[in-house]
């Protein structure tokens, strides 16, 4: 390692629940993130109707977490129907569906989650179709990473010796 390279020190955990009180309002830590994945969940979260306040930080430049906070509605269900929709009935069933209770912070994440993963893919499948380049870089990434995993692996065995 040359004296201009940094080794990015890892986070003690992966994920972190944080908070007490109304299941509706939670600081999720994600460890190994950055400002990246941070404004993007805020950005799909704060476009969820049902959510009051979506929010993120990083505390330390030099810490490799983002904190997460996110407060759903107490009156927001959990499945809701067609917003303004025709059919008023279809729309009660949605709800009663054995969702009882409001939408929970957690329940608000794994959606935002979802949501961000898919929007992803379609970004990935329009972008290889358009330039065939990028699959072959994305290829290339894959193995980098993949190698880099091996490395470090064999460092942690040194390590233990």
């Amino acid at each position: 390692m040359s004296v201009n390279e940094v080794k990015i020190k890892r986070a003690a955990t992966a994920f972190e629940l944080r908070g007490t009180g109304p299941p509706t309002s939670r600081t999720f830590v994600l460890g190994d993130e950055d400002h990246t994945l941070g404004n993007a969940l805020r950005h799909v979260l704060i476009n969820d109707a049902r959510v009051d306040f979506a929010g993120y930080c990083v505390p330390h430049p030099s810490e490799p977490v983002v904190h997460v906070r996110v407060q759903t509605s107490k009156n927001a269900k959990r499945a809701m129907g067609k917003a303004g929709g025709d059919d008023e009935e279809e729309m009660i069933e949605q709800n009663d569906g054995g969702n009882d209770g409001p939408l929970t912070a957690i329940e608000a994440l794994k959606e935002a989650c979802a949501t961000l993963s898919n929007q992803c893919d379609i970004v990935l499948e329009k972008l290889e179709g358009a330039a065939t380049e990028v699959v072959a870089d994305r290829e290339r990434m894959d193995r980098l990473v993949e190698e880099d995993r091996m490395n470090e692996e064999e460092e942690e065995v040194e390590d233990e010796l």
